[in-house]
This record gives structure tokens, sequence and C-alpha cells, in this order.
């Protein structure tokens, strides 16, 4: 389910709402919708020299983490990153390996049905 939502619905909000599809968009939603709006996880980020480790924190169980975990995963794997995930069941941290030039995707509607 996470996967999926990863995938499609997400992608098409950030589209919407940011106009563009980046890693910066991506940790923006996680931020504001899940931590500052829903309130379902603590959010928490670090960079070292170009590598970022994101924290979710939550109370929900292993389900949650999975959820949570494979969307990080699918809208990282749609921008071409590789994430390492380690999940628990009170959290999941994403280690998102340094990224050297900025990658945008952005496509249309009509693109992306085309596909």
């Amino acid at each position: 389910m996470g996967l999926q939502s990863g995938n499609n619905r997400v992608v098409e909000f950030i589209l919407y709402y940011f106009r563009k599809f980046d890693l910066d968009s991506v940790l923006k939603i996680f931020r504001v919708i899940g931590a500052e709006y829903s309130n379902v996880y603590v959010y928490s980020e670090s960079d070292d020299e170009g590598n970022r480790t994101i924290i979710l924190r939550h109370g929900m169980g292993p389900s949650a983490s999975a959820y949570y975990g494979a969307s990080f995963n699918a809208l990282c794997h749609r921008l071409g990153l590789k994430v390492d995930l380690e999940e628990s069941d009170d959290q999941v941290i994403c280690k998102i390996r340094r990224v050297i030039r900025e990658q945008t995707l952005v496509q249309s509607r009509s693109a992306q049905k085309a596909n």
C-alpha cells in the first residue's frame, strides 16, 4: 500500500503543490504533512557531507513503519536515489546516499498516463 501511494497519488500531489518533483519537495511533504499538520510522527533530519538521514518516530507499530518506509523508498526510487531503510516498531530511519547533482523530475499528467 505504501509503495502504491508513493508511486502515484503522492507524486501527483507534490507536482500539483510545488510544481516540481525533487528531493526537497519530497522531504517537505513528509515534514509538513506528516509531522506538522497530521502530527502522526516526529520528523528529524541530518546532513553529513551530502548524505542525508531522515528519522520518522511514531508510536503506531511495525505496520506504520512498513507503510512510511515503502512510501519514502518509492518516492526516492522515482527520483533515481538509493535509500537504505531501517524499520522498527516505533521509527523508520531513511538514509539517502550522497546526491552529487540536483535531480528534478517533472512530467505532465498526460505523459504519466502514457507510461
